[in-house]
């Protein structure tokens, strides 16, 4: 699978972590069976050699049986060239390239109830994350790893009905902190009424080390015109998000910003500062609420957040430490179990029945909320499953078992 610390030697090397495969059809794949739902997930499968192939799959149930990337299997599986990240918007499942694979393919379901792939989406630089915003837009992001990729960021607007890039602007890296002190990695972005608000973390681009963790950084730029306007900071945590993660940042159904910050060295950081916790910047605004500080460190059942999906109502889905992390655990990304928290009561309730697990290091939170539930993959001794969370109960149930090493990606297309 992809750890973070496989992620982190990835780009420390300029080199690809996996085996990149060219995308071909399989011949004599069986006919898909499809049930009320169909859902696409992006799957993974590594060798004992650490070398990864990526797989596009469909299946009708999540919660029995088993979810195959075997060519030949009933769940459709589509080869995926390089390393592979994952977003859905507009009934639309994004396949997006990375390290290095700077291509895209928009799945959707054909008139058999079929995966197809279209083509023709191309970034000038790999793309770091794509974010639906209504619908009918996506907005792109291409944050390069370092001074040596290239200077500059590059944000886009996607119209997903068209596949094609309708907007592009260029974001000096400069602007976002001085990149003569440190360069900075992204770790999240949500578009709230006619702002982009975009977090990031300051990291050495040489070392990974990261000495700038007494400060909460957000980029807010215009929308759509996708122009920055300022970075407001805030003292009371580190930045948000980490290496390898896009958690840093939701958008609640009042259109509500809040920031996580974890400063976890399981999650890369070489220091840690300030508590783990989550800032506002209320709706309408773009400046921290300073009333509001949840320190998710110090709260009941607390710990650092890794990994984080909003559910509604002020709910997220989130993967949280279960101890807390030491320099010993830089880049492991484990020790974490799965809770809900609640922003307004500044609650955090275990799942109970929740395994103790690692992380799978993809970018790609593979959490799909649909219905009340919440759905998940997680590998436990050697076996990954699809796990399901009651919301309102926070109980889990066991479901499907994945034949694969991790899941990056999931969502609904029916």
């Amino acid at each position: 699978m992809y750890t973070i610390k496989q992620l982190f030697k990835s780009t420390f090397f300029a080199a690809l972590a996996i085996t990149a495969v060219s995308c071909s059809k399989d011949k004599g794949v069986a006919s898909v069976s499809t049930g009320t739902e169909t859902y696409a997930l992006g799957v993974g499968i590594t060798d004992a050699s650490n070398n990864t192939v990526n797989y596009v799959v469909q299946a009708s149930n999540l919660m029995t049986g088993t979810i195959s990337a075997t060519s030949g299997s009933t769940n459709n599986p589509q080869l995926q060239t390089g390393y592979r990240d994952y977003s859905f918007g507009g009934g639309t499942f994004y396949s997006v390239g990375g390290l290095g694979v700077s291509d895209a393919t928009a799945y959707t379901l054909d008139a058999s109830g079929k995966l197809s792939g279209k083509t023709g989406l191309t970034f000038d630089l790999p793309n770091t994350d794509l974010v639906n915003v209504d619908g009918t837009t996506m907005i792109g992001g291409s944050f390069p790893t370092g001074p040596t990729v290239s200077a500059n960021a590059q944000l886009y607007t996607l119209n997903i009905a068209g596949n094609t890039i309708t907007n592009k602007v260029t974001v000096p890296m400069n602007s976002l902190f001085p990149t003569n002190t440190d360069w900075t990695f992204y770790t999240g972005m949500v578009v709230s009424g006619s702002q982009l608000f975009q977090t990031f973390y300051p990291v050495n681009a040489s070392t990974y080390e990261t000495l700038h963790t007494d400060t909460n950084y957000v980029a807010v730029y215009s929308y759509p015109a996708l122009a920055l306007q300022k970075v407001i900071k805030d003292t009371r945590t580190g930045p948000s998000g980490a290496f390898g993660t896009r958690s840093g940042i939701i958008k609640t159904d009042a259109g509500d910003v809040y920031t996580i910050s974890n400063s976890s060295f399981a999650n890369g950081y070489s220091q840690s500062t300030k508590p783990a916790g989550i800032l506002k910047i209320a709706a309408g605004t773009t400046v921290f609420d300073p009333a509001y500080f949840f320190n998710t460190d110090t709260a009941p059942n607390g710990g650092k957040i890794a990994h984080a999906k909003y559910i509604s109502g002020n709910l997220i889905f989130v993967e949280i430490t279960t101890t807390a992390p030491t320099l010993a655990d830089r880049w492991g990304d484990k020790n974490l179990q799965m809770a809900i928290v609640d922003l307004s009561k500044q609650t955090i309730t275990p799942v109970s029945g929740s395994p103790v697990f690692s992380g799978n290091g993809g970018r790609s939170f593979d959490a799909l909320v649909d219905n009340g539930k919440v759905y998940t993959a997680i590998t436990v001794n050697g076996v990954t499953n699809i796990y399901q969370v009651d919301v309102a109960t926070a109980t889990v149930t066991k479901g499907a078992i994945v034949s694969g090493t991790f899941v990056g990606g999931m969502a609904r297309l029916k």
